[in-house]
């Protein structure tokens, strides 16, 4: 506003315009702002006070207040050079918030520029407005959890980890606990009890799990949301925001007058959001930022869940392409995202305070500029559309048509080098289940079946007894020149599949007995997939894998893996690009050679 209009509305409140007493009541604002950098100053820095020299000297100023002017203080502190009624027409005090530098000033400006209102008044009670009760202890993880690397020990007994949508989620289905105790387990592991507060990220998440859904997976998980200690008035606990009802997606019925604490509903077609009472015990969901600084993690997540290209981007940030390009509904919705994110952007608008002070922050040193700012953000805050989405498009679109140049710095200082996020686990654990006979035919190729039969041996390997059981052993090629997948297709091709050592006496006869060379050796063996958060069973015979044959390596790597055996323990062979099967038959037919040595097949 300009003066006059910042001073009536200060009248209007029942309130007197900002004025200051004297240097005691300033250096009293002066100390809100103590030890605070300016990133992390909430409020506003600019603001018009009730001093004004109209028709005065240059060092005539005056309060205007309700019962009268008051000359100012000759102790309050100006800014350096100031007042200096530059270009004749600087009549009216404004007063700003300068941090970790001179605290507060005081300047004179046309008294038709445009700044943030600031009132005052005395101290009165005034009812408070119900505040949701969120849990009061600070989020922290538990360090006896995590390894030297500050990485999560053991982190695939707790549930089923997705990478996806720019975070990391855990399906926490290891303990159901009531919800106050899901969100202080969710902070020890170094993640934050979940919040959907987009129909973006809810819609995302449920597209990257289905892919991967299996039985425990269906049920009911807590999220951060609660109306407790302030009813109907839902607030994600974990992001400290309320709730944007258009982007809630909630199960018919619900939520309901009661309960407080919101769940996640999720079935094989649907995943929906409810209402439960909070000290019901349930299964709950916890998630964290994957690693990046905290604006490029911002920018990651939005990109994820509404599918965007670095490209596209990239042309947010060049007005002349983005102005004459044809915007897709994603890159709006990404626009938005970006936007709820920062803080800028709320219930179908923006946020008037947040994107004031997003103006002054890159301008405040240029007061013209900040005056453009100004003018800009009065057009661009009307823009409304019955789309969320659209509306952010048109909104920094304006910004763009009429500001270029501060919309790029104000972009910019949100994607600094921040404080980075890392997530406690290096990436989800992708578990492993049964592909082969999926992928390849098991064939018998009974001519040579019979001739190996009448023999006891092949070109390949040969038969060996062992209680009573029968098995087929490979040649040992010390050049590591055997493939799992024609492993697989050899033993099929023998009426056996891969061995699965499914007791500890089995594993020993097998690796010590087949070949006792001091050289450890690499067996190829049969596929295995996990039936739980902790154990995992051979996929033919359905045994349980015991856990006295694993050796030391990470049971889950962060890619698509299976079991071999090495070193006299049972290890896990994964590779960092694509599948693994499908790479070991794309090499089916060249020289190039694998990790193992020799294999063994079983009779089914």
């Amino acid at each position: 506003m300009n003066w006059e209009e910042s001073y009536q509305q200060c009248s209007a409140l029942g309130m007197e315009a900002l004025n200051l007493e004297d240097a005691f009541e300033q250096e009293g604002l002066t100390n809100l702002t103590v030890g605070i950098n300016s990133a992390d100053w909430k409020a506003n820095f600019n603001y018009w006070t009730a001093g004004r020299r109209q028709g005065a000297s240059l060092s005539q100023w005056a309060w205007c207040k309700p019962d009268g002017p008051t000359f100012f203080s000759t102790d309050l502190k100006w800014e350096h050079g100031q007042p200096d009624n530059a270009g004749g027409n600087e009549a009216c005090a404004h007063f700003r918030f300068v941090l970790n530098s001179t605290g507060t000033i005081i300047t004179d400006r046309n008294c038709m520029s445009k700044f943030i209102f600031a009132c005052k008044m005395q101290i009165s009670t005034t009812p408070k407005p119900c505040i949701v009760s969120c849990p009061k202890d600070s989020c922290k993880r538990n360090a006896s959890l995590f390894d030297w690397g500050n990485n999560l020990k053991n982190g695939y007994v707790y549930g089923n980890w997705y990478d996806g949508c720019g975070r990391q989620f855990l399906f926490y289905s290891n303990n159901p606990s009531n919800w106050a105790t899901a969100y202080q387990q969710c902070c020890g592991i170094g993640l934050n009890l979940a919040s959907m507060e987009s129909e973006g990220k809810l819609r995302c998440l449920f597209n990257v799990a289905k892919k991967l859904y299996y039985s425990e997976n269906l049920g009911d998980f807590w999220l951060s949301g609660t109306d407790m200690g302030c009813p109907s008035n839902y607030h994600w606990c974990s992001l400290n925001r309320d709730f944007i009802n258009p982007e809630i997606r909630w199960k018919d019925g619900h939520p309901k007058v009661g309960p407080n604490c919101v769940y996640l509903e999720v079935r094989n077609e649907s995943m929906l959001l409810a209402t439960a009472d909070c000290n019901e015990g349930k299964h709950f969901l916890c998630d964290a930022r994957k690693k990046a600084t905290v604006q490029r993690g911002m920018q990651g997540e939005c990109a994820e869940i509404w599918d965007i290209t670095s490209d596209q981007i990239d042309l947010l940030l060049n007005a002349s392409a983005f102005l004459s390009a044809n915007v897709s509904f994603n890159l709006k919705c990404f626009l938005k995202c970006i936007g709820v994110e920062l803080g800028l952007f709320d219930l179908g608008a923006l946020v008037k305070i947040a994107a004031l002070r997003q103006i002054e922050f890159v301008s405040q040193d240029e007061p013209l500029k900040m005056q453009q700012g100004f003018d800009a953000f009065d057009m661009c805050s009307k823009i409304n559309s019955n789309d969320e989405c659209v509306t952010a498009y048109e909104t920094y679109k304006c910004g763009q048509q009429n500001q270029p140049d501060l919309m790029s710095k104000i972009v910019t200082n949100n994607f600094d080098n921040g404080t980075v996020y890392t997530p406690p686990m290096p990436c989800a654990p992708v578990r492993r289940f049964c592909q082969l006979p999926n992928m390849i035919p098991c064939e018998i190729n009974q001519t040579l079946l019979d001739a190996l039969n009448a023999a006891g041996n092949d070109s390949l390997g040969r038969l060996v007894t062992y209680q009573n059981e029968t098995y087929y052993v490979s040649i040992h090629d010390s050049s590591n020149g055997h493939n799992p997948v024609a492993a697989y297709k050899q033993c099929c091709a023998r009426g056996m599949r891969l061995f699965e050592p499914r007791t500890p006496a089995l594993f020993n006869w097998s690796y010590y007995s087949l070949y006792p060379f001091s050289t450890p050796s690499n067996m190829i063996v049969g596929e295995t997939e996990f039936i739980n958060q902790t154990h995992e069973v051979w996929c033919r015979s359905r045994v349980v894998v015991p856990d006295s044959l694993y050796n030391y390596l990470p049971r889950y790597p962060c890619f698509k893996s299976f079991l071999y055996v090495h070193d006299w323990k049972v290890g896990v062979w994964s590779r960092e690009n694509g599948d693994i099967f499908a790479y070991f038959i794309s090499l089916l037919n060249s020289t190039e050679r694998t990790y193992f040595d020799f294999f063994v097949c079983e009779k089914p």
